[in-house]
């Protein structure tokens, strides 16, 4: 095989090969609105009435969390702005009701008889935590492939 041909075929696959990038991060959007939408439903399982916020949270993140990673599938740059900033903006609300779910549960458990609610109030605790795990991974890598998601996308 000639090094002319040779060299266009190594150019195709590399080609291919780095156009994929804003399908992995669209199944990356994909799995956090799944995420989501599972913990909201376990939080009302779980707390019942009280989980109004969490179920909130879950179903509206999840919904665009689907809907981002539905659009930067199809190529869509806007799917990925808005995966981004969904990613962002739980981060930030969900750093900010962890720290209150443990200033809460903190106070519990210093008061005695207390053991029902603190059960509930550490179950709330460790699902908002594990949302907000799960979204600053989830703006972690969307910054970390950013550049490369734009330019494959239009």
């Amino acid at each position: 095989m000639p090094v002319a041909e040779t060299n266009a075929i190594f150019v195709l696959i590399c080609n291919v090969k780095l156009r994929i990038m804003h399908k992995n991060i669209s199944y990356l959007y994909a799995f956090f609105g799944f995420f989501l939408l599972g913990c909201g439903a376990v939080a009302v399982d779980l707390a019942g009435e009280q989980a109004k916020t969490a179920l909130l949270t879950g179903a509206i993140g999840g919904l665009l969390g689907l809907t981002a990673g539905h659009f930067l599938n199809r190529g869509k740059r806007w799917g990925f702005v808005l995966g981004t900033a969904e990613a962002a903006l739980l981060t930030l609300l969900l750093a900010w009701r962890s720290a209150t779910y443990f200033v809460r549960l903190l106070e519990m458990v210093q008061q005695p008889g207390a053991a029902g609610t603190t059960q509930t109030a550490g179950m709330a605790f460790l699902l908002t935590t594990a949302m907000l795990v799960i979204a600053l991974l989830t703006l972690t890598v969307s910054i970390m492939f950013a550049k490369q998601v734009v330019r494959e996308t239009r």
